[in-house]
């Protein structure tokens, strides 16, 4: 799965509620922050020359606002959106067997505006996948706070009537990739309370003390040795899951809360989606 991240440039128009771009910082500010987050994907916004003629107060288009210092605006602001459309962005290309997902700077229907709502629409589109080679491929630009096994594709490939299920999955994914590593700094002596609070949004979770030796999971990661980047392997326990569709079913997500040697700490590990390992 591939995605269009398209700007519409009709939403840089004033308006009479914004007369120009000086009112609109806040929103300036949240365009950086999905551009920010594109750029921790290696993806693009994606654009079209009609841009630099659009007015953006009477007068002004907005290739003279950018570029020639006219009109209203904050100095910050210009070179926030000089580095948006200039370091990160691209011309549109074909991009016909792309799924679109369109942004604009303030609210514009069926668009995201913002970070959190940005993530959200990739997550529906993630929702409706219907392969889980497919899936697996494009979570990992859904869930930048989670770190995925080396192997977890495999499993994921024996879901049955996976596509029933990709809903479900992608609700469970986003709360232990937005909630879980806050939740084990706030109850780190306490992990059991950790899990009653994951159990209290979803389903259920909980651990598996009685196989907690069938429950290691390869991860990858990334060091420096000898001046290089090299890449290495650990083998870590993911004894906690969240329990999928009901809670005697054989489809889990098994985590572990976090690992000092991936991603500085900062993100959930995802062993396993799929039954139980043993």
């Amino acid at each position: 799965m591939q995605v269009s991240n398209t700007f519409i440039e009709e939403t840089l128009g004033y308006t009479a509620d914004r007369p120009n771009l000086l009112v609109r910082s806040e929103e300036i500010m949240n365009l950086a922050d999905i551009s920010d987050y594109l750029r921790e994907i290696n993806e693009s916004l994606l654009y079209d020359d009609s841009i630099w003629a659009q007015e953006v107060e009477e007068g002004v288009e907005f290739a003279d606002w950018l570029f020639g210092s006219r009109g209203e605006g904050a100095e910050d602001d210009r070179r926030m959106l000089m580095e948006i459309l200039g370091k990160q962005a691209a011309a549109q290309s074909d991009d016909s067997d792309r799924k679109k997902l369109l942004i604009s700077l303030g609210e514009y229907p069926d668009a995201a505006s913002e970070r959190k709502g940005y993530i959200s629409r990739r997550r529906s589109i993630l929702a409706e996948i219907k392969t889980a080679e497919e899936y697996a491929e494009f979570m990992q630009s859904c869930f930048i706070n989670s770190h995925f096994a080396k192997d977890i594709v495999q499993e994921m490939c024996n879901i049955k009537d996976f596509p029933q299920h990709a809903k479900e999955i992608t609700e469970n994914l986003s709360v232990l990739n937005d909630e879980a590593i806050g939740l084990y700094r706030e109850y780190y002596n306490n992990l059991k309370e950790a899990e009653n609070q994951l159990s209290s949004r979803l389903l259920a979770c909980s651990g598996d003390a009685a196989h907690r030796d069938k429950l290691f999971f390869p991860f990858t990661y990334y060091e420096r040795l000898n001046g290089q980047e090299a890449a290495s392997e650990v083998s870590i326990r993911c004894e906690p899951h969240l329990k999928l569709i009901r809670k005697d079913s054989d489809l889990r997500i098994y985590f572990w809360w976090t690992d000092e040697k991936i991603g500085d700490g900062e993100k959930v590990l995802v062993g396993r989606i799929g039954r139980h390992p043993y």
